[in-house]
């Protein structure tokens, strides 16, 4: 089965921005934005067929 793999941030960003505003800050705001990253993976039949919907924008809307 494929997988599809998306990665989220869980931290704030308002603090993330803070800290790349200030020249020193730039280093930390880096290590922030990694260490707040997240890994989902969902499994899928076809990944293919729901990039294609997702696209196309008919995933998620009921008529």
């Amino acid at each position: 089965m494929s997988k599809i793999v998306r990665y989220e941030f869980m931290g704030s960003w308002l603090f993330f921005w803070a800290l790349c505003i200030t020249v020193i800050g730039i280093p930390l705001g880096i290590l922030y934005l990694i260490s707040g990253m997240l890994k989902v993976e969902h499994e899928m039949d076809d990944p293919e067929q729901f990039i294609a919907a997702y696209r196309s924008g008919r995933l998620g809307h009921k008529p």
